[in-house]
């Protein structure tokens, strides 16, 4: 009778093969600096999301998954290594769409109240990892490697969009831990979507712990197990729907457990001190039950089908069987590329992580510099700055009037990568009345290229002016189509290829209404401010930004 492979032959398939007689000790180097540029990147690109988002850390786990699975499947096919040079262009736009934490270039599709994102981080690793394969390995191994990559993509485990069905579900476990709770004879006082048993004794169902956390973490566990046992598309599609009910089920089931917990600690008030650790071990305790659930069915299918199971395995074994030819020369070219290009997209990436760890560039004395006390003919009112949850710095704000009063802001943005103030607009809805760029006069002969906004907002109407300023020069461009709903704004093209591994500054500058004024009277505002900027400093603050 055959016999089926369990898990870790599943995750390494013995080869007969020597490694030895196989091309992996040339492309070990080589594939080193490969994965460890993907590390970096993701990294970069993600950590802040990572450390601050509970419900989106499980997305740390994927790239390390991702390269266990694509050594996995490269070698069931001997470490081929027929390399094509069609692997630069994927690297090439990781190194540009990965700088400055990813948002060096954004195209969003929005509607009112939302934009989506149409170059999402996990695109930019997911393009890296390609580019590396077909670099190293060629388009069979991509091909054959394309599950594994594509799971670079879920560094962003959980869209933006899921924030819409948070509170719904967070509302839905409230009601069913009420309705138990009433079912069980104990009248809790619901205050939104508190439970308070007692005065100082209840629970609270937080964000992400809703059940989101736990069926996004069974869904994907479930997709990688599908690929892992080469189950039927319509099996895996059935596997993960269902690990994402039991989830969701099982957060349920949680919840009416801690109801009686918090029933009987309210007979036994020795027990309250412990509501925290009861949750854990109850979750805890239900999650391994979930997996254990879903070894038995993936057993029961092994047992279903092993023909259909064993014959994609020695489908793999078979096509890895025969090592493919290899030129010794091509390799070590392509590894170079592949060696420089995860060098000069690591080297930025780690220098932000490290400015990042050391609290940002709010604190040098050369950005507070940057928003002297007189500005041309305007006089600096007030400073301030904005933070994010962690307490490092976003905006350094200061506002400046003229002789008349006339209030103009302007913020030097100091935060991860680059932000376009007409991405956040659309996002809330917002979309400008008019919209162009322009090239603005500065002081000592500079000049900016700005994204003009109006925004005629009621009774408040604004002109927001946005550039980048990087070692070329300051430059922004945004191109939004009048009828369209969709927008792109970068840099300076020549910034963006000629540059990549420079640290920009976003800089916007807005204009107030100050009572009756028109478009041209804020517009000739905004010239004479522009006027007193000396550019040639925040150029300079860009080069030594730390």
């Amino acid at each position: 009778m055959q016999q089926t492979a369990y898990l870790p032959e599943r995750l390494f398939p013995s080869l007969t093969l020597d490694w030895r007689r196989t091309p992996l000790p040339s492309l070990l180097p080589w594939m080193l600096a490969g994965f460890a540029g993907i590390f970096v990147l993701a990294l970069a690109l993600m950590w802040r999301i990572w450390s601050t988002d509970a419900l989106r850390s499980i997305g740390m786990y994927f790239p390390l998954i991702s390269v266990a699975l694509v050594l996995r499947a490269w070698r069931a096919m001997g470490w081929e290594a027929r390399g094509t040079w069609w692997g630069l262009l994927p690297l090439l736009y990781a190194l540009v769409l990965g700088r400055s934490g990813g948002n060096a270039v954004q195209a969003l599709v929005f509607a009112p109240g939302m934009a989506v994102p149409l170059l999402p981080l996990g695109l930019t690793v997911f393009a890296f990892g390609s580019g590396v394969l077909l670099l190293l390995g060629g388009t069979r191994v991509w091909r054959r490697c394309l599950f594994p990559l594509a799971l670079l993509l879920l560094v962003n485990p959980v869209p933006t969009a899921f924030a819409a069905i948070d509170i719904p579900l967070q509302y839905a476990s409230a009601r069913v831990a009420q309705a138990f709770a009433l079912a069980i004879g104990v009248h809790p006082d619901v205050n939104q979507l508190r439970l308070m048993f007692a005065p100082n004794f209840g629970m609270f169902i937080a964000p992400g712990c809703n059940g989101i956390r736990g069926a996004v973490t069974l869904g994907y566990l479930a997709l990688i197990v599908g690929y892992l046992y080469r189950f039927s598309l319509r099996f895996r599609a059935l596997l993960v729907v269902g690990a994402v009910a039991l989830g969701y089920v099982f957060n349920l089931l949680r919840l009416c457990v801690l109801v009686l917990f918090y029933r009987l600690a309210l007979a036994f008030p020795w027990l309250q001190a412990h509501g925290e650790g009861a949750d854990y071990l109850i979750g805890g305790a239900l999650f391994l039950l979930a997996v254990a659930l879903f070894a038995v069915l993936i057993r029961w299918k092994r047992r279903a089908g092993p023909a259909q199971i064993d014959a994609g395995a020695g489908a793999a074994r078979a096509e890895g069987a025969p090592p493919a030819p290899m030129k010794k020369r091509a390799v070590l070219w392509k590894g170079t590329a592949v060696l420089l290009l995860a060098l000069l997209s690591a080297v930025p990436n780690l220098r932000d992580l490290l400015r990042r760890a050391r609290g940002g560039a709010g604190e040098s004395p050369l950005a507070a510099a940057l928003l002297p006390q007189e500005l041309g003919n305007y006089h600096r009112r007030r400073a301030w700055q904005e933070e994010d949850t962690l307490g490092q710095a976003l905006y350094r704000w200061a506002a400046y009037t003229d002789s008349a009063g006339n209030e103009i802001d302007v913020g030097l943005w100091l935060g991860p990568g680059v932000h376009y103030p007409i991405g956040c607009h659309l996002a809330r809805g917002d979309r400008p009345a008019w919209q162009r760029m322009e090239k603005l006069a500065a002081a000592n002969r500079g000049s900016a290229t700005f994204d003009l906004d109006f925004y005629a907002e009621e009774g408040k109407p604004i002109l927001e002016a946005a550039t980048v300023c990087d070692a070329g020069g300051c430059n922004q461009s945004v191109v939004m189509p009048r009828s369209g709903n969709f927008v792109f704004a970068g840099m300076g093209l020549g910034d963006l290829f000629l540059r990549p591994t420079s640290s920009p500054l976003p800089v916007v500058v807005r204009v107030r209404s100050g009572g009756a004024a028109s478009q041209e009277q804020m517009l000739a505002r905004l010239r004479d401010f522009v006027a007193g900027m000396n550019t040639a400093d925040l150029v300079r603050f860009a080069k030594e930004k730390p």
